[in-house]
Formats: C-alpha cells, sequence, structure tokens
C-alpha cells in the first residue's frame, strides 16, 4: 500500500530514493569528510559532539517533508576518508543522543502546555464560578457590574487559552515528538566513493 502511494507520489519519487529491501525512502547527505557532519565549533569527541545546525535544519525540512507513515533511512555519502568504523559507531551514537535530547525536550514541551492547560481549565472555572455568585448579591452599581464583566470575560480568556494551547500548539509539538522518534529508528549507513565518481 505505502509502495503504491510512493510510486503515484512524483514529489517523492524525485528527491527521495525508496530503498526496496527495506522500503523506508533514503536521506542522502553528501560530505566530504566526518567532521562536516558535526558544529564546528564543538571539540567534544563524535559521541558527544553537536550536529551541525545546517545538517539539522536539512533533515528537518526533510522530516517534514516525507509524511510520517513512510520510515526513513540515512545515507551519509563520505568522498575523502578511509573508511574507520569506530568513528561510524561514534557519529551514530552522537547522531542518536542529538535526538534522544530533542525528544525529551519536546516531550517536556508537551508536559509543560498539558499543565498550563489544566492551570488555565482551572482558573476559567474558577472566574467564571466566582461571577456567578457574585452576580445574585451584588447591587446594580457600575463598579459592581465591571467587576462582574471583569471576572467573566477573564474565565472566557482562560478558557480560550486552554482550549487554543491544547488545540493548536499540542499538534506540532506531537508532529515533532514523531519525526524524532523516527530519526531515532532511522538506520544509518555510510557509502564511501573517491572525489572523482
Amino acid at each position: 500500500m505505502k509502495r503504491k502511494e510512493y510510486e503515484k507520489n512524483i514529489f517523492l519519487n524525485e528527491i527521495y530514493p525508496l530503498n526496496t529491501a527495506t522500503g523506508n525512502l533514503m536521506i542522502e547527505i553528501h560530505l566530504e569528510q566526518y567532521i562536516y557532519l558535526f558544529n564546528e565549533w564543538d571539540n567534544a569527541s563524535f559521541k558527544r559532539r553537536d550536529l551541525d545546525p545546517d545538517l539539522i535544519y536539512f533533515l528537518e525540512e526533510c522530516s517534514q517533508e516525507i509524511p510520517l507513515k513512510y520510515d526513513i533511512e540515512l545515507n551519509i555519502s563520505i568522498t575523502e576518508e578511509e573508511r574507520d568504523l569506530q568513528k561510524e559507531k561514534n557519529i551514530i551514537k552522537g547522531f542518536r543522543t542529538q535526538y534522544i535530547h530533542y525528544l525529551r525536550v519536546e516531550r517536556r514541551n508537551l508536559k509543560e502546555l498539558s499543565m498550563r492547560a489544566v492551570l488555565y481549565v482551572v482558573t476559567a472555572f474558577a472566574l467564571i464560578f466566582t461571577a456567578s455568585m457574585l452576580e445574585s448579591t451584588l447591587s446594580a452599581h457600575p463598579i459592581s457590574t465591571t467587576l462582574l464583566e471583569g471576572f467573566y470575560v477573564g474565565g472566557w480568556v482562560f478558557a480560550w487559552e486552554a482550549i487554543s494551547s491544547f488545540s493548536f500548539h499540542r499538534g506540532g509539538i506531537t508532529r515533532k515528538i514523531k519525526e524524532y522518534q523516527r530519526f531515532l529508528r532511522a538506520p544509518i549507513q555510510f557509502i564511501y566513493s573517491s572525489k572523482d565518481q
């Protein structure tokens, strides 16, 4: 099913080759040396070094273009260096470490968003309940009327904020979480070629 949909999608066909053995779409990264995968200002070992910001931007753009129903794999093409299996392992570990960190951050953001939404709902109900209780006891005076209106408006503002944050912002965060999980599942392969090719 996915393969038939992929074959019909001309955009995906032209940009992301299909690995017929795994069914994954391939994101191809062409570099001269291993070092170009990482942030040039970070001098840590490959296991702990941050990925290059341009590479992260490229990967996130690719991930947004590829529907979540497709799994991906990364093919890193290196032109100048000799194969070094230890460096490959460290690079893969560093890549996974960075995306585990991103996943944790987005999960924390989702948790904070949910807690904020609950707080907004409680505040909204408290304000509206207070306004409804005061409505029968306060006299029809401009100050008391303004106070009541303020409670009602404040309650509805907090209610709307809860709805909007949970409805609109939550979707972007859950999409990021799914993308980062997909990156963590993605096989990483190194392909070596000479400069002349």
